[in-house]
């Protein structure tokens, strides 16, 4: 062989050692990042059905809005009318939730854009993690939002009965993990801010795993800092009369929502709603969860929102203050003050979340990164199929009956429901109007 051979071949040996060294050297120094599932942004589904209020029979009351109520019901119709095959089989016997929103209510409010855009999400949203869409109707009086019911009440109610009005670390990661999952679907696929979330609208199914609900205060991103026009009721000093006048507003600088969960830079008119607005709530309502308590809460709600705007360094996240009441005969009545620390990994990501720089709060993306979550499944698919922490079920109030012969009705009800004089006014009131008599639509 030649020496020019012999060196080419000495070169190329020595180039490809290199080669395998630095790959050896990358391999054991940086860890492979998580490839998240990428969704497509779904088309928007139609889902009016031709039901009536006297279509169903009512359970219980879930929850009372600003301007709806959602109660439990299930169906009334039989297999002999022909829109019985129109309902899932699933959804068939078993128990539905009823969002009711009163139409004068909306039209005198101008809240007509709010339940548009929730059903507007709804009707695009397919996420294991978000409550499903399964209809909507309405009569003369209501609009009316059909959906998969989470009879274990919300994440608040969940705090309020356990035994130290909190939650474990490891439980309130698993139920936060599933949170950051729903959001980035919400941000990353269907483009929309939810601009409320808090313990009160995460639902808790009976599996034990956690839905995203109540998107009356979402925003679509893509449509944040772009001008809408409002009518607004004002006063003419010349006539006296009252006039209704046209003004232009930028979209994303109102305050929506709940105040105690509420970003900073939205109440002092800083920034627009982005995903970061999402995420300060999402570290607020860990927080909460954690210690059972929200750190930003004062006795009023003006209070409040100085506190968030002015008061930065209370907000403090090692320690929390717990009062728990003693059952022992010597301290029968008395409370103990509880100190309750975070652990490194909470107060990690609680910290970042409660940014009060909102370009310095990671996306749903890099959250899911975070040592919180270590040990969680990965994705919507074996994070919702997993074994989700136990929990303490809700205890369901019976309503009790005025008198014994009312008793002895509900008793031979083969369905054991209570219909309540209020459903039932309700219903006839319904009945008495015509579908063709619709004032908004």
């Amino acid at each position: 062989m030649k020496k020019e051979d012999a060196k080419e071949v000495r070169a190329e040996e020595h180039k490809l050692n290199n080669t395998i060294e630095n790959a050896t050297a990358t391999t054991t120094t940086t860890t492979a990042a998580i490839e998240y599932k990428k969704y497509e942004r779904p088309e928007p589904l139609t889902k009016r059905m031709n039901f009536s209020i006297s279509d169903f029979v009512n359970i219980r009351n879930l929850g009372i809005g600003s301007y709806s109520e959602v109660r439990m019901v299930k169906f009334a119709i039989t297999e002999k009318d022909k829109r019985y095959e129109k309902i899932e089989k699933s959804f068939r016997d078993g128990a539905i939730a009823l969002k009711v929103m009163d139409k004068k209510f909306i039209e005198r409010e101008n809240k007509m854009m709010q339940v548009s855009a929730e059903r507007d999400v709804l009707n695009k949203a397919d996420f294991r993690g978000i409550t499903r869409l399964l209809f909507t109707f309405q009569d003369y009086y209501s609009l009316y939002i059909a959906l998969e019911c989470c009879d274990e009440g919300d994440l608040a109610m969940l705090v309020k009965r356990t035994k130290n009005g909190r939650l474990s670390s490891e439980q309130c990661a698993f139920y936060a993990k599933e949170v950051v999952e729903a959001l980035r679907y919400c941000h990353d696929t269907l483009l929309v801010a939810h601009r409320d979330v808090k313990p009160e609208n995460i639902l808790l199914s009976r599996d034990g795993h956690v839905k995203l609900c109540d998107f009356g205060s979402c925003i679509d991103l893509s449509l944040v800092g772009k001008e809408i026009e409002l009518k607004k009721k004002v006063l003419n000093e010349s006539t006296g009369e009252i006039e209704e006048r046209i003004h232009k507003k930028e979209r994303g600088h109102s305050f929506v929502g709940s105040a105690e969960y509420c970003a900073p830079e939205i109440l002092q008119g800083k920034a627009k709603a982005s995903y970061a607005c999402d995420i300060w709530s999402l570290g607020l309502t860990v927080y909460k969860l954690l210690a059972g308590k929200n750190p930003c809460r004062r006795a009023t709600e003006y209070l409040t929102m100085q506190a968030i705007e002015k008061e930065p360094e209370l907000l403090t996240y090692e320690t929390a203050i717990l009062v728990v009441e003693e059952e022992e005969e010597d301290l029968e009545g008395e409370n103990s003050v509880e100190t309750v620390r975070f652990d490194k990994k909470s107060e990690d990501f609680c910290r970042h979340c409660i940014a009060y720089d909102w370009n310095e709060r990671p996306t749903c993306e890099k959250l899911l990164e975070f040592a919180f979550f270590e040990g969680l499944p990965n994705g919507e698919d074996e994070l919702w199929s997993a074994k989700a922490p136990d929990f303490a079920p809700l205890e369901i109030e019976k309503t009790p009956s005025s008198s014994s012969e009312e008793s002895e009705e509900d008793d031979d009800d083969d369905d054991g429901y209570y219909e309540s004089a209020e459903w039932k006014a309700k219903v006839a009131a319904a009945l008495q109007k015509k579908i063709e008599k619709v004032a908004l639509e």
